[in-house]
């Protein structure tokens, strides 16, 4: 069993490299973006119109994206001064709590983003010819791989507890 986790983490692990990567991509790209509507605007009174729409693209991936991130590394909030002076049980006990809440949401951010997402499909932004949903399959995204990454946190806090004596 202890096999098992070790490859999930190790996959895991390599989601949140390529997720390091493509967050760090998505935001000097819409930096770049925004910097070349910028001038084309105030040097050149000529902005494209495609610069806005994509940077706004390009934010809604890396938000939420980011938030997995975030998830992954334990960036949520948290009340640690009250937790760390309760017994080892109780920390056990309110950690899976919280990660079974974190699970909900991804469940529903999975669900919700994708339902949306294919609802929206058809219709197209202005500026781009994209299609909406380019704003709404992230949500499906980070639902799905918040998901992966909590089942990992529960699965971690299982083999460190048993690993621990009582």
């Amino acid at each position: 069993m202890l096999k098992v986790y070790n490859g999930y983490a190790k996959f895991l692990g390599g989601i949140n490299k390529v997720l390091d990567v493509v967050c760090i991509a998505l935001m000097l790209t819409k930096v770049a973006a925004v910097f070349y509507q910028v001038i084309m605007r105030q040097i050149f009174d000529n902005a494209p119109a495609w610069s806005e729409e994509s940077a706004l693209i390009m934010m809604a991936w890396f938000v939420y994206l980011g938030i997995v991130i975030g998830v992954k590394e334990g960036l949520h909030i948290g009340i640690t001064m009250l937790v760390n002076r309760l017994p080892k049980i109780a920390q056990f006990v309110i950690e899976i709590i919280v990660n079974l809440l974190i699970l909900t949401l991804a469940v529903l951010l999975f669900h919700f983003g994708y339902s949306l997402a294919t609802f929206v499909m058809a219709n197209s932004l202005p500026a781009t010819g994209l299609s909406v949903s380019i704003f709404y399959f992230p949500v499906a995204i980070a639902g799905l791989l918040m998901t992966l990454m909590v089942l990992g946190k529960i699965a971690e806090q299982f083999v460190i507890a048993r690993r621990e004596p009582q």
